[in-house]
């Protein structure tokens, strides 16, 4: 799916490339205008027809060569778990996602913000289905249908910030399970075109989806840890 118009001959191009090595039959949505994270990731899921749904960045690459198989067999295996994703790795194989955890910041006045639990240190030797808090959008895979019944992600967040972690929580509240499956592996360069002012302007849509985010699931009079964690 394209949601930058200016590329559209470029990927279009690429799409070809691509059909013509591989030879795997697949559609390519070329949406008018950029519109942000959920709305795309929304438009990919009403054009889906598969009984599973991968929302996948741009910037993420494999290193498992079977990944989507092994994430699909993980959801047939366990039908508690309602949405899953992989390890996902710096370019020098320290971890940059193994999990979501939360946890308050003063600064803030005590909103509960998302980081990546493991964060920068090398992968130890723990494999398979890890339970965990939250995954990140970067790369989740859920069955169509639970996706569909939950309305994909909620447009009300901006650009690419706890649209992923408000999914889990909805995913949590019936009674499912968000894991990541540790034997499998894919890249994540995360955000490398983002810097300077732009990285300030980011920072302020940052903290209005925090804010959405945060009286949604932490209303006011409530502790910080209540509700699904």
């Amino acid at each position: 799916m394209l949601d930058d118009p200016p590329r559209r001959r470029e990927v279009e191009n690429l799409a070809q490339s691509v059909f013509a090595r591989f030879e795997i039959p697949f559609r390519l949505l070329l949406l008018p205008d950029n519109l942000g994270y959920a709305p795309a990731n929304n438009h990919g899921l009403r054009a889906a027809r598969g009984d599973y749904v991968c929302f996948l960045n741009s910037d993420v690459f494999p290193d498992t060569p079977d990944w989507i198989e092994r994430l699909i067999a993980d959801l047939e295996r366990r039908p508690d778990v309602g949405v899953i994703g992989p390890r996902l790795l710096f370019e020098d194989g320290s971890i940059q996602h193994e999990g979501c955890v939360y946890h308050p910041l003063k600064q803030f006045g005590g909103w509960m913000y998302v980081d990546h639990d493991g964060r920068g240190r090398r992968p130890g030797p723990e494999g398979g289905l890890r339970e965990v808090p939250a995954i990140t959008g970067a790369c989740m895979m859920m069955r169509r249908a639970l996706a569909e019944d939950l309305g994909g992600f909620d447009e009300a967040y901006i650009i690419g910030d706890f649209e992923d972690s408000d999914l889990c929580k909805k995913v949590r509240a019936r009674g499912l399970v968000c894991a990541v499956d540790r034997d499998v592996a894919l890249y994540h360069l995360e955000r490398q075109s983002q810097a300077g002012a732009r990285e300030r302007w980011r920072q302020n849509l940052t903290l209005y989806n925090a804010w959405v985010h945060q009286r949604r699931w932490y209303p006011a009079g409530s502790p910080s840890g209540s509700g699904p964690t």
